[in-house]
């Protein structure tokens, strides 16, 4: 099925769409819709389709998205607008926590600026943003102030959203 959109037609326009033979009445100029919808119909549909492509080339991405596909449960309209609240500063280091770009040390490692990927606050493990979100243990009493737990888990994370991050 093909959805086409006609938009409202004035008096002059229906005049210039009929037929030489008067009383056949109007015919339309152009192809015909298989179906006529509103615009904010279309809209709907539209906009759920592109939201359904991006949830699937989200999915699809494998290991590219490592970070933030461990964060966040997939492409939303809430996230999205959510984010657009965040002042320049936080939006900068958010995506730099979910891109990997960042100045966590496991970073600056894969960049050559630094000899380990030791974390710099507790020194046991590798520090990586699931380290610090979830695991550091000298990282906790912060995590319970501001997350509401001790140690979590990157679905935990998922379920907080990014305000928390």
């Amino acid at each position: 099925m093909q959805w086409v959109y006609i938009g409202s037609l004035d008096m002059l326009e229906y005049e210039a769409m009929k037929s030489p033979m008067g009383s056949e009445g109007a015919a339309l100029l152009g192809p015909k819709p298989a179906l006529g919808v509103s615009r904010r119909d279309l809209q709907k549909r539209l906009g759920r389709r592109l939201v359904n492509q991006h949830g699937a080339q989200w999915r699809g991405l494998g290991d590219t998205q490592r970070q933030a596909q461990e964060f966040i449960s997939g492409p939303s309209l809430g996230t999205r607008a959510k984010f657009f609240t965040f002042n320049r500063v936080q939006s900068r280091v958010l995506t730099g926590l979910l891109t990997g770009h960042n100045t966590l040390r496991r970073h600056l490692y894969l960049l050559g600026l630094l000899d380990s990927t030791l974390c710099s606050k507790c020194g046991v493990r590798e520090e990586t943003l699931a380290h610090v979100l979830c695991e550091c243990e000298a990282l906790a009493s912060l995590r319970h102030a501001y997350l509401g737990s001790f140690f979590l888990e990157p679905e935990d994370i998922k379920n907080l959203g990014l305000e928390a991050i």
